[in-house]
């Protein structure tokens, strides 16, 4: 209801801030919508492609090891192939096994001083973790938060990958 003061004083128009507000709030949003629909969906998707591969990889990586165990190598690989040959989906459900078996395959690899200079952020990456994790049990709750750190270890640029079957099992 208009009083006299309204009547002496019109109020001014909306219009002007209505316009400056929709300026810069509708590029704002159109941006927003942009990346929230076509853009973050297709980056989803990605990464999980990408991570569905690895652990198919690794899946297969793991269930070939163990399919071709030989005495020579059960010591070394039969708390990873127990793990493996129990369950359907290994790189899921046996994910803390394979990160210790991996983690004692690549120190074995870093071992050799030309391969620990080809890949010197990796293997002092392994190093590191190799250090943490002596004088502990395996088994225990430090050591496995401790073995979890060896996925960063993975994702440098210089990463070594498992060795090939063969080295690791002869007659494969």
């Amino acid at each position: 209801m208009p009083t006299l003061a309204d009547i002496d004083d019109p109020r001014p128009s909306r219009v002007r801030g209505f316009a400056v507000g929709a300026a810069v709030a509708v590029p704002i949003g159109a941006v927003f919508l942009w990346f929230a629909i076509g853009v973050l969906p297709q980056l989803i998707l990605d990464s999980a492609v990408e991570y569905d591969a690895r652990l198919r990889q690794e899946d297969a990586y793991m269930q070939s090891l163990c399919a071709n165990i030989s005495k020579e190598t059960i010591d070394r690989d039969e708390q990873l192939c127990e793990c493996v040959l129990a369950v359907e989906y290994p790189a899921l459900d046996c994910r803390a096994p394979f990160m210790d078996w991996s983690l004692e395959r690549m120190d074995e690899r870093c071992a050799d001083e030309t391969t620990h200079r080809e890949a010197l952020s990796f293997c002092s990456c392994v190093d590191a973790i190799g250090d943490q994790l002596e004088g502990l049990d395996r088994e225990g709750k430090e050591a496995r938060e401790i073995i979890q750190r060896y996925e960063n270890c993975t994702a440098l640029d210089d990463a070594l990958y498992l060795p090939e079957l063969t080295e690791l099992v002869p007659d494969a």
